[in-house]
């Protein structure tokens, strides 16, 4: 006999770039408000370091949602709300976009019949593609898709292409971010008004390029981390020097930005 306080929830499970989200088409699930909430940290299995009730992995990178629905607007093809879910903490925010999960929305869009043929890009002319426009409600931008698909028009998974961090090889999926400019604060590419900033780090000053295309990032030489660039992600996460000034970098640079008043908050 069924249990009458649960119910199931039609789901699928890409991996996008570096990391991994649960797939959701948006007229399954509640409005937004506590009770989506509830049910998205639930299937991810947040609060818990472990997420053992959930398909969360335990790590940002596979603490992820995407929620997608098609377009009303004449310049996308789908709606797409990304979601990211604390681990161990019991949070989860919508005002955001994570471009590895972006790379995935394209595919989910054409297995799932969401959109219609639109002939896309390819660095081999040998390969067809199909151009998905996406609309992210976080960052209010529209960013496109250039997906792999086989002749009977689904995704086209094989490949041999393969990237830093991410097992074998697949297909190339090109992404456009050209219109998500300025999609954080909506100063364009470079919101200081500068190519190079002076931020203090650990006692020294260092050069900086803080750039706004689809999210915020702060570009530094490796060298003024006292890093070569060439360490591993498990070399970088055992370093806690480096850790530290990263994390003293990224706050500096939200107060030059005026996200923050104190860089330690």
């Amino acid at each position: 006999m069924p249990n009458i306080n649960q119910y199931a929830v039609p789901t699928t499970y890409y991996r996008g770039g570096t990391s991994k989200a649960i797939f959701f088409h948006e007229h399954v699930l509640p409005p937004p408000g506590p009770q989506r909430d509830r049910l998205l940290k639930r299937a991810i299995g947040s609060p818990d370091p472990l997420q053992l009730d959930g398909m969360g992995g335990s790590k940002a990178v596979t603490s992820k949602i995407a929620i997608v629905k098609s377009s009303t607007r004449p310049d996308a093809d789908v709606d797409y709300t990304f979601a990211q879910v604390g681990v161990a903490d019991d949070f989860i925010g919508y005002d955001a976009n994570c471009g590895n999960i972006s790379a995935a929305v394209g595919p989910f869009a054409i297995d799932e019949g969401l959109v219609k043929y639109r002939p896309g890009r390819s660095m081999d002319p040998k390969v067809k593609t199909q151009e998905v426009r996406i609309y992210n409600t976080g960052t209010r931008k529209v960013l496109s898709a250039h997906v792999p698909i086989t002749e009977k028009g689904c995704f086209e998974s094989e490949g041999t292409q393969a990237i830093a961090g991410v097992p074998g090889t697949g297909s190339p999926i090109l992404m456009d971010y050209r219109s998500t400019i300025g999609a954080w604060l909506s100063r364009g590419l470079l919101p200081t008004g500068n190519i190079t900033d002076t931020l203090t780090v650990a006692g020294n000053d260092i050069q900086v390029t803080i750039c706004d295309m689809a999210n915020l990032c702060v570009f530094a030489n490796a060298k003024d981390f006292n890093i070569t660039g060439h360490e591993s992600a498990a070399d970088l996460t055992a370093n806690s020097d480096w850790q530290t000034r990263t994390q003293e970098l990224l706050g500096k640079a939200a107060v030059l930005v005026g996200l923050t008043k104190d860089w330690q908050a």
